[in-house]
């Protein structure tokens, strides 16, 4: 913690943030990063990504630069899947007697966008006003799911494999990012394909 401290001090590249550190706490810490960049940036959308996923930041920005008609808009890979009420599984949820047999349509964790009208209105409620699931983003597909926002499914944010259209690679459904990141994204960054390819299709 001290190294990070003494990087933050030198570059200001993280926001530290005042909250445990553990899986199920996450999120409460997701609710905190929002607030925090909220405060400290005027953006029209607020990224969550994950450490462990293989990021294309120049085709991720041509994504939230598009025109759209809804100003309240969440974007990821969306997906449904029955919920976990076996306590032995990973993705486990305690409360899954509210959801039923199925979750509602939200998006996988390791990356999703919410724009800043959407941000706004989490900031503006108390942290104590909000249902917290044990899972992080079937909690925030939850509030989506009670405001009016406009779902926006990109697969360009789950795909496996680099591609000449991919914004995020991970590895899908197998692991929530990749299997082994620190080998895995060096692997992929040597790979044309994932580091050089151009940030555009190239018109035919």
């Amino acid at each position: 913690m001290s190294e990070l401290k003494k990087e933050v001090a030198e570059y200001d590249d993280f926001v530290l943030l005042d909250i445990e550190e553990q899986y199920s706490m996450l999120p409460y810490k997701t609710l905190a990063f929002f607030k925090a960049a909220y405060a400290l940036f005027d953006s029209e959308f607020y990224v969550k990504a994950d450490d462990d996923i293989y990021l294309r930041p120049d085709r991720l920005s041509l994504l939230l630069a598009k025109e759209r008609s809804h100003s309240q808009t969440y974007i990821g890979c969306m997906k449904k899947g029955p919920v976990f009420t076996d306590p032995k599984l990973k993705w486990f949820e305690p409360k899954g007697h509210m959801l039923g047999s199925e979750y509602f349509l939200h998006a996988y964790g390791p990356i999703y966008a919410l724009s800043a009208d959407v941000v706004s209105s989490l900031v503006a409620l108390r942290n104590n006003s909000f249902r917290m699931f044990s899972n992080e983003d079937v909690t925030i597909g939850a509030w989506m799911l009670a405001m009016n926002v406009n779902h926006e499914n990109e697969k360009a944010l789950c795909q496996p494999e680099c591609t000449t259209s991919s914004i995020a690679v991970w590895d899908i459904p197998k692991c929530s990012g990749l299997c082994e990141p620190e080998k895995k994204l060096l692997e992929l960054h040597q790979k044309e394909v994932c580091s050089k390819s151009p940030t555009m299709e190239p018109d035919e």
